[in-house]
């Protein structure tokens, strides 16, 4: 007898279902966005000193600019180029040590992203959360090494795995690797349609990053998607995927 693939994943019906889980939580997580941004996060770097001397030096910039020779104007260019370059650096290793923390959010919005797709809660203690924020570090890590190097595997790997944080925070008594290995299954033949909803969940998130306010809930409704996808698929695993023809 014959065998045909029968895909059980929709893009159209994954941001459906998405934004029906979502849109009762995206008004509170845009307050909670704007609270961090404009009492913990602008303080924090307006405060700096490399803030203060950054502010500084444009500003002699824009003054020497406007009564300066070209060679004052090119010096002053200069440092204000190494002043940034500097400022640029300390932002990275702030980000970098922030990075645990921000993947402690991620798995907490992705658990929350969950509940809501499949109206119902699966709790998992602060042990396995940290283990599993430990995992989803690992992984990026793993995926960041393959964009560096090996763009198109980078994409297949982000693929591939995308749903093991969401399968180690459902299934409690599965470890890494079985986790790595189911999301490796599901996500047989659905490549393309997959790869576009990371696509455009990293599109939505570029777009709205510079206003920060709408970083969190945009990173909510993309984690929301990715929940949705995987309740689509996880009922159709192998042997529930082939249908006759």
């Amino acid at each position: 007898m014959a065998y045909k693939f029968k895909s059980a994943f929709s893009l159209k019906k994954c941001y459906a279902l998405s934004w029906k889980s979502f849109s009762k939580w995206w008004i509170p997580l845009c307050l909670i966005s704007a609270f961090i941004l404009l009492f913990e996060v602008a303080p924090r770097i307006m405060l700096r000193p490399e803030t203060a001397a950054l502010k500084q030096t444009f500003s002699e910039v824009v003054s020497v600019a406007q009564t300066g020779t070209l060679e004052e104007i090119e010096t002053m260019l200069l440092d204000a180029q190494a002043v940034s370059r500097a400022y640029t650096v300390k932002l990275a290793k702030l980000l970098l040590a922030a990075l645990p923390f921000i993947a402690l959010l991620s798995i907490i919005l992705l658990t929350w992203a969950n509940a809501a797709v499949k109206d119902r809660h699966n709790k998992n203690s602060t042990g396995r959360m940290l283990s599993i924020t430990g995992i989803h570090l690992l992984l990026t890590f793993v995926k960041g090494v393959a964009f560096a190097f090996f763009i198109l595997p980078g994409f297949y790997l982000y693929v591939r795995l995308l749903f093991v944080t969401l399968i180690l925070l459902e299934e409690k008594e599965i470890g890494m690797m079985d986790a790595v290995r189911k999301s490796w299954t599901i996500t047989r033949g659905d490549f393309w349609g997959l790869l576009a909803l990371i696509c455009l969940n990293g599109t939505l998130q570029l777009v709205v990053a510079p206003t920060l306010i709408g970083l969190i809930p945009a990173t909510g409704f993309a984690n929301t998607a990715r929940a949705a996808a995987y309740q689509m698929l996880k009922i159709s695993e192998p042997d529930g995927r082939f249908a006759s023809g």
